[in-house]
């Protein structure tokens, strides 16, 4: 069974509500529409009612059945906010909110910040800094969380080493230079995420242009081993190891070779964490471009208190359906 297959198995077994504000996306309308059909999520559709279903109409979507949140709904808003000013967990005034419940993006995470929805899926119309600017202001972060990041699931078929053909990568899209303690915070979170959407122990590696100190001792490597030594002390129960190189990381004869002391992550790593966001967009973008039978799913934003996923304005309806069964095993892990 793919990873992609077991993603829809186990999104079908624990059905969870995803929000879709993007609904004058033609992708996105026919990804949100198969899945809820599909019984991939329960869709929750955000926007004006009409405009949904003249959309829909236009298309030929058939919506019977799905929820619709209508920001034209004045007493349906205005219970979203009195919930929401009650919670304790809420990030910023009722006022602050108010002003941008019009948007179906924030009225989006605000319908998840209340527990009405179990994720939100967008970023086909919206910028990556849209969606973290209304998830932060409305989410917000994680407690003890320093930094939103996001984490790509790669599947290479072919890859034939001993940690299995899945990957995590981090960070490419959103905190694009990490100080050391974001650093080592995008490392927990992406291990987090990685057991959460595949099940398997996370092995998680610093990469570098060095090995064990190989590259010498620039100002980039020096950070690298702060932020992997805090990661260490943060979370001793977690195989998060540095630096490394990639082949270093990945391949185990390569590892044997480089790294000359014990180590439960060399050659066998699933989680890469790159040093910033440069080098993480433009190394998966090669990956998929390069390499045969290669996919990539995400990126799974990490760090919110709620789950949230943010897609790339050049995303098909196949690789959205995709996205929202993804979301939805991450709420699943959520709730569980």
């Amino acid at each position: 069974m793919s990873f992609i297959d077991s993603i829809f198995e186990k999104a079908k077994a624990n059905l969870k509500t995803i929000a879709i504000p993007e609904y004058d996306n033609d992708y996105m309308m026919k990804a949100a529409v198969k899945a809820h059909q599909d019984k991939i999520a329960n869709i929750l559709l955000v926007g004006p009612t009409a405009e949904i279903q003249k959309r829909a109409e236009a298309l030929n979507l058939d919506i019977t059945g799905m929820n619709i949140a209508d920001p034209e709904d004045a007493d349906y808003t205005k219970a979203l906010l009195d919930r929401y000013a009650a919670l304790p967990e809420k990030v910023m005034p009722r006022s602050f909110i108010a002003k941008r419940i019009s948007s179906p993006l924030y009225l989006a995470v605000l319908i998840e910040a209340v527990g009405d929805a179990d994720g939100t899926l967008a970023g086909v119309n919206a910028t990556t800094y849209e969606f973290i600017m209304a998830a932060n202001s409305t989410i917000g972060l994680k407690p003890g969380v320093s930094t939103a990041s996001g984490v790509l699931i790669v599947e290479a078929e072919d890859f034939d080493g001993l940690q299995g053909t899945c990957f995590g990568m981090s960070d490419g899209a959103v905190c694009i230079s990490p100080t050391v303690e974001q650093h080592a915070n995008i490392a927990i979170s992406s291990c987090e995420t990685f057991r959460a959407i595949t099940g398997v122990e996370p092995r998680c590696a610093f990469l570098s242009y060095s090995t064990d100190g190989s590259g010498g001792s620039s100002e980039p490597v020096k950070k690298i081993r702060e932020a992997l030594a805090l990661a260490q002390k943060m979370r001793p129960d977690l195989k998060i190891d540095g630096e490394f190189q990639t082949d270093a990381a990945i391949d185990e004869r390569v590892g044997a070779k480089k790294v000359k002391r014990p180590s439960e992550v060399a050659g066998r790593a699933n989680v890469l964490i790159f040093p910033d966001a440069a080098a993480c967009n433009i190394g998966s973008k090669l990956v998929l471009r390069f390499a045969k039978g290669v996919k990539q799913y995400g990126p799974l934003y990490q760090g919110f208190r709620l789950p949230i996923l943010d897609c790339s304005r050049s995303d098909t309806d196949v690789t959205l359906y995709n996205n929202i069964a993804l979301l939805s095993v991450l709420a699943a892990d959520k709730h569980s």
